[in-house]
């Protein structure tokens, strides 16, 4: 490559990492390395999902039928001209009749599957929101309220999705009831810390009386496509092929391949993203210079009547805020899936220019992140990151570069 500025340096770095985990990718992978095990039905479902079953239809040509539950603008026009697929489109991250819809597809679609067949089951984040079937008594405009409190109240997605369990049928190995003539295989792209089956897309066939002490012990290692199954008690034959440790370390080697010293952080960046970005930002003032890696998801605590923005973005105006004058960094935060919050960005790429050119514009930093409007600021300031939907979601990841 020839060479790059700060920005697009960053840009690239997290290509890689996206590219690294993309669904269609870590299938064809996992199929080659398996020697490609025989499925006559697929089911595949999350925001990742139509590009791990496109992943599943390059290798396994036995597939009969499939059942693929996503967003709209997810879907590509090769699935939905496939005769043997059947799509259900959903929405995210606020059910809605779809997504009822779409549960008791699922369901219907598990029944019909003849006795002793070989399913294969995919999964990705969003999967909580797409496919839903609420217990007795609540109805959806419940299951709604429920939802926008907990993503406005600053819940990090396991106690989200623990709270989301309590309020379904087929969450916390719900679905299981509808599993026991076929044989399942699930994989699974991560968006948890700690990637524990039970929390990934609420656990729709992990059982939820499952010791999660078992699973954690087994989560505590390193989780990449070549992965074996965890070994907690689960009828179903679960394996974890994405993640965002397998994203950072991608592009932290990347780093290192166009000459830059370059740091994996194994820390998780979680917690408040106001807090953690100005943390970060002081780290990185006296940090050793070179490329830096951490992946994580921050949570922000949303005001009665939010603006426009994200977690990633406001950990990055929070951090702008801090490396106020620091000629020598440049910080790219952004969503591995893509999008931000109420935005079609991934996150933003800032400087030490950045909080110069916002107060220049009128903005106050601190009094914007109040009222979590760091979109508008980094609009004005040209430091939004916009890469387009992915195929993958494993959280977010942050790249730093500080020159020498």
């Amino acid at each position: 490559m020839t060479e790059l500025t700060a920005r697009e340096l960053l840009a690239h770095l997290y290509e890689t990492a996206v590219d690294t985990v993309d669904g269609r990718r870590l299938l064809q992978q996992w199929c080659v390395e398996n020697r490609s095990p025989v499925f006559s039905h697929c089911i595949a479902i999350g925001k990742a999902a139509p590009a791990m079953l496109q992943g599943t239809l390059d290798c396994q040509h036995s597939i009969k039928s499939a059942l693929l539950i996503s967003a709209r603008e997810y879907i590509p026009a090769e699935l939905r001209d496939n005769k043997s697929i059947k799509i259900q489109e959903s929405t995210h991250p606020v059910p809605d009749q779809l997504c009822l819809d779409a549960g008791i597809e699922l369901v219907a679609y598990l029944k019909a599957i003849p006795e002793g067949s070989s399913v294969l089951v995919l999964i990705s984040g969003g999967t909580s929101s797409m496919v839903e079937m609420p217990v007795h008594g609540y109805s959806l405009e419940q299951i709604q309220q429920i939802y926008e409190y907990l993503l406005a109240s600053g819940m990090d997605i396991h106690a989200m999705n623990a709270w989301r369990k309590c309020f379904s049928q087929i969450k916390g190995g719900g679905l299981l009831a509808y599993t026991d003539h076929v044989h399942i295989t699930q994989l699974m792209i991560s968006d948890v810390q700690g990637n524990n089956p039970a929390v990934i897309g609420s656990g729709l066939l992990v059982q939820s009386d499952i010791d999660e002490r078992i699973a954690d012990e087994w989560l505590q290692s390193r989780v990449t496509h070549t992965d074996s199954s965890p070994q907690f008690y689960n009828p179903v034959d679960t394996r974890v092929i994405g993640s965002i440790e397998l994203a950072a370390r991608s592009a932290a080697e990347e780093a290192e391949r166009q000459g830059f010293d370059s740091t994996y952080h194994e820390q998780f960046i979680d917690g408040d993203a106001i807090a953690q970005g100005r943390a970060i930002g002081e780290w990185l003032i006296s940090a050793p210079a070179g490329v830096h890696v951490w992946g994580g998801e921050t949570t922000v605590q949303l005001p009665d009547n939010p603006g426009l923005g994200g977690r990633n973005q406001t950990l990055a105006l929070a951090m702008a805020e801090v490396l106020d004058q620091q000629q020598d960094i440049t910080v790219l935060v952004a969503g591995t899936d893509g999008i931000d919050g109420n935005t079609t960005c991934a996150g933003a790429i800032i400087s030490g220019q950045t909080k110069q050119k916002a107060e220049q514009m009128g903005f106050d930093i601190g009094s914007e992140l109040a009222k979590a409007n760091a979109g508008v600021v980094l609009m004005a300031t040209d430091d939004l990151f916009q890469p387009g939907p992915s195929n993958t979601n494993v959280m977010d990841i942050i790249i730093a570069h500080k020159r020498n």
